[in-house]
């Protein structure tokens, strides 16, 4: 989770899960072990599944300060920001949001975080997949519903994910969904939140563009 100093961008750990859960460094056969151990993990250990990462560990294996990076991701961010500190520790505390939405109850975020990153990974490992694994048909006739309104192919090989955290709502509120989409080349996993603080990267110069300040048409001399 890291920090993230504008409201649509990477943040390192979402950096190192897109890579993690790519063919840069594994072929298909490798991926698809990855999504396996992935989703043992987070229906073996529902409760606590994030209490650590296999992707972040595995991406950031070479840091001196590996284990510092990780405590600071998942126990100093996660874990005050994204759910109240004493989420899991006291019943009382699970209706309760972290600092960034306190209006979103840290059970909600915890709980749909795991399910859309398994269908996120449901959907990267193709429908052939899911039918060796036993899943029910009416299931994944559902998971398919945007695929086949689009016309993207669901058993045409295993893909990548792509992490991205969408701002669309007032901090106020207590708006908080995942969604995933297959498309031609990877799955897009969204999260989608309350507005956090901060602008985007790109949104002082728009407003200079709006405000006349600047130009965002070629210039003549060019």
């Amino acid at each position: 989770m890291g920090s993230m100093p504008n409201w649509f961008a990477k943040t390192k750990e979402m950096a190192a899960f897109d890579r993690y859960f790519s063919l840069l460094d594994v072929d298909e056969k490798g991926l698809l072990e990855r999504y396996w151990q992935a989703l043992d993990r987070l229906n073996r250990n529902a409760g606590d599944y994030y209490a650590g990462s296999d992707a972040l560990q595995h991406e950031w294996r070479a840091r001196a300060n590996l284990q510092r990076e990780m405590a600071g991701s998942l126990d100093a961010h996660f874990r005050g920001d994204w759910i109240h500190l004493n989420y899991g520790r006291d019943p009382r505390y699970d209706h309760i949001g972290g600092r960034f939405w306190p209006q979103v109850p840290s059970s909600h975020v915890v709980q749909y975080l795991r399910l859309g990153t398994i269908m996120a990974i449901h959907k990267a490992m193709g429908d052939t997949e899911l039918a060796n694994l036993g899943l029910g048909e009416d299931y994944r006739y559902r998971l398919w519903k945007a695929e086949r309104e689009n016309g993207i192919a669901n058993d045409d090989g295993v893909r990548g994910i792509a992490l991205s955290w969408n701002c669309v709502a007032l901090e106020t509120e207590n708006f908080f969904e995942v969604d995933a989409l297959r498309g031609p080349s990877v799955v897009e996993f969204a999260i989608a939140t309350p507005k956090p603080r901060g602008h985007g990267s790109v949104m002082p110069i728009a407003e200079d563009a709006d405000a006349g300040r600047v130009s965002l048409l070629p210039s003549a001399e060019s």
